[in-house]
């Protein structure tokens, strides 16, 4: 099922590639398949065409975190944080303090 939706959305992508709502949900297709690093690009897309789009920087975060680049969640869940809290979204804050608390309790975390 993953497997048909990232294809119906490359798919989409190829025909428009300016559609970051197609996108968006293809980067979530790969990140619900599982394909962090595919995900984390895409998601870096959507934030390029639309800085402001929390959601796709709290995506961004979550796929870095899965691929253990912390220094990266961290600057995506720190941006996350900031448009949170300037588009008044209480829960993607709660998740994304949540993580970045989860990172900097992390063995592998420089501190």
């Amino acid at each position: 099922m993953t497997a048909d939706r990232i294809a119906i959305f490359r798919k989409k992508v190829e025909d428009k590639p300016t559609q970051v709502f197609f996108r968006y949900s293809l980067a979530q297709a790969y990140f619900e398949g599982g394909d962090f690093e595919s995900a984390s690009i895409e998601f870096q897309k959507c934030l390029a065409s639309k800085p402001e789009w929390m959601m796709a920087s709290l995506f961004a975060g979550k796929a870095e975190l899965h691929l253990g680049n912390l220094g990266e969640a961290e600057a995506f869940l720190q941006k996350t944080v900031v448009l949170a809290k300037e588009q008044n979204h209480d829960d993607p804050l709660i998740e994304a303090k949540s993580l970045l608390d989860q990172i900097s309790d992390s063995p592998h975390y420089p501190s």
